[in-house]
């Protein structure tokens, strides 16, 4: 059968509609899938930023312990006794509450005196203490101030006491106290409120009493709110950084 030139004409214009079909498809496709050029790469962000390794530190210990706040048999010539503490890690403590007060703790407590408690200090030197840190003594009510304690990170804790004079062996004081905080970083300033406490070495019950030795030795002990002084603190210490 001789096909008719209707059939012809579709017959010749299938391929070419195809291939026109096909060049659109493909034009259009591309069109419609291609994303084009994506967004500029983005640098990381910058690593967070390092934690120095050393610190320095001022200490003001403002005194506050006087008759207005502490009234009951409040002493004449009430002072405080040279400050006499550490720089060190967590492998050695000094003194402890609930614990027992050693010999240079309890010179300090009792009469004020630093030597033996200096020696137990370097004695932790260069091993578990860095240094020896001191202050003067003050009248109460009154201020001093420690310039520069140096600390590296290793070293992070300050242990510093001094004794409440006059008195059968009492003290305030910090005990390992770190200037680092929990990420790490050095804290630029911080107060800490003091009470008094006591050594466990003497058992003479007001600020005048005769020498009476504890034996054994009792742990050491908070006296805030028990006679003779009242609720209120003794002071204060203020660690502020210099060099941040």
């Amino acid at each position: 059968m001789i096909p008719t030139v209707a059939e012809c004409r579709q017959a010749w214009l299938r391929p070419v509609v195809g291939a026109v079909a096909l060049a659109a498809m493909a034009g259009c496709g591309g069109a419609g899938t291609d994303p084009g050029p994506g967004p500029e790469p983005q640098p990381p962000p910058p690593p967070p930023p390092v934690a120095a390794t050393t610190a320095t530190y001022r200490v003001v210990f403002d005194a506050t312990w006087s008759a207005s706040t502490h009234p009951t048999n409040f002493p004449g010539g009430a002072h405080f006794s040279p400050l006499i503490g550490a720089v060190h890690k967590a492998g050695v403590t000094f003194w402890a509450r609930d614990g027992i007060a050693t010999p240079g703790i309890e010179s300090m407590a009792e009469t004020g005196g630093t030597s033996t408690l200096t020696a137990e200090i370097q004695a932790e030197i260069p091993g578990d203490a860095l240094a020896v840190v001191n202050g003067s003594g003050i009248r109460s009510p009154g201020s001093t101030t420690i310039q520069a304690i140096a600390l590296r990170e290793e070293f992070p804790l300050v242990t510093l006491v001094t004794m409440i004079a006059p008195s059968p062996d009492w003290f305030v004081g910090v005990s390992g106290l770190s200037l680092r905080d929990d990420e790490g970083n050095w804290i630029e300033e911080l107060e800490v409120v003091l009470y008094p406490y006591d050594a466990g070495t003497d058992s003479g019950p007001v600020y005048t009493s005769a020498n009476d030795d504890t034996q054994p030795k009792e742990p050491i002990r908070s006296l805030r709110g028990e006679s003779p002084f009242s609720d209120e603190p003794i002071g204060t210490f203020t660690f502020t950084r210099t060099d941040g």
